[in-house]
């Protein structure tokens, strides 16, 4: 059976890779559900039972008045109290802590509590706690790729002779992009018809996981192309065949190693009853996959085209 060609075809693979990755990122960024470990928020909690759809827009109606423009108002009511919450785009904890104030006060002075004694439960989380977590969400991203950037140009001494660290690094970079676009416009997807999937802790642990094995496979394929272009003492040596060997040599162990993880992630998610579990193996789950794609067609394709031997080459291969 003739071989299934993938550096010959080095500009597809990589158009079709930046393609994907521009679509999820997209769908991502359109769908995104945040936490309230990401969002500014007030939730009272009173303890009496109050009509969920006029109290909701009633408090809209205020809030409109207050001029808390961007905001969304939830009410949960149960047997013995009500709970209410407001996702707000707010300038400071400050007005924050007066959006609070203002809440109580108009519960009081509309009638659905007697006093601020009937207020049995509140929290706030204003810009300061939104803004610590964005930041320390980015900054474990960005220390784990550089992570990786710096691990990959120790592992890989040897390739640095045939191919540049710089390429090496935008490869790298390339790859890590396109395994997080995929990943996260997967749970995107999921957003759109789930509103209870969100953006959290257990979200962005799932993506550094991810970070983690994509690399991984990426090694396994450059690994093997560091030992089959030390092997080759040809002068006139074809690095498009070499590239092309040297992957279809590593397809059976990187799918291998995919689909073993992928069944225990499947039964994780399918058979343990935990959002959390759920959330992290279908991360990664998606994350696998988006990685071995990388690994095979795009990793090698881009490094390839880059070292610009393809139209001197295109044709011995």
């Amino acid at each position: 059976m003739k071989r299934f060609d993938i550096i010959k075809r080095a500009y597809i693979w990589v158009i079709i890779s930046v393609c994907l990755a521009v679509a999820w990122g997209i769908l991502f960024l359109l769908t995104a559900n945040y936490s309230e470990e990401f969002t500014w928020w007030v939730s009272i909690s009173i303890n009496t039972k109050a009509d969920a759809e006029d109290l909701e827009q009633n408090l809209n109606k205020f809030l409109a008045t207050k001029d808390y423009i961007k905001s969304e108002v939830h009410v949960n009511a149960a047997e013995e109290e009500t709970q209410i919450k407001i996702n707000a785009d707010l300038e400071n904890d400050e007005v924050v802590a007066q959006l609070s104030t203002d809440i109580s006060d108009f519960l009081e002075s509309e009638g659905y509590i007697e006093s601020s004694e009937d207020i049995i439960g509140q929290a706030l989380t204003g810009p300061s706690i939104w803004d610590y977590m964005k930041t320390t969400a980015m900054q474990a991203l960005l220390v784990g790729i550089i992570l990786m950037i710096i691990y990959m140009l120790l592992a890989f001494k040897e390739i640095r002779k045939y191919v540049s660290p710089a390429i090496l690094s935008v490869v790298v970079l390339c790859v890590l992009a396109f395994d997080l676009l995929v990943t996260l416009g997967a749970f995107g997807l999921r957003m759109l018809f789930n509103d209870t999937i969100q953006v959290d802790t257990v979200f962005i642990i799932s993506v550094l996981t991810v970070i983690g094995y994509g690399i991984n496979d990426v090694v396994v394929i450059f690994d093997r192309i560091r030992e089959n272009l030390s092997k080759n003492k040809d002068k006139n040596m074809v690095y498009g065949k070499v590239f092309e060997e040297s992957i279809h040599q590593s397809i059976r162990r990187n799918i291998g190693t995919s689909i073993s993880t992928l069944i225990v992630l499947i039964t994780m998610f399918f058979l343990w009853n935990s959002a959390v579990l759920q959330q992290f193996s279908f991360g990664v789950g998606v994350g696998i996959i988006a990685s071995t794609f990388s690994a095979i067609f795009f990793s090698g394709s881009l490094a390839y085209l880059l070292m610009g031997k393809y139209k001197k080459e295109v044709g011995k291969f």
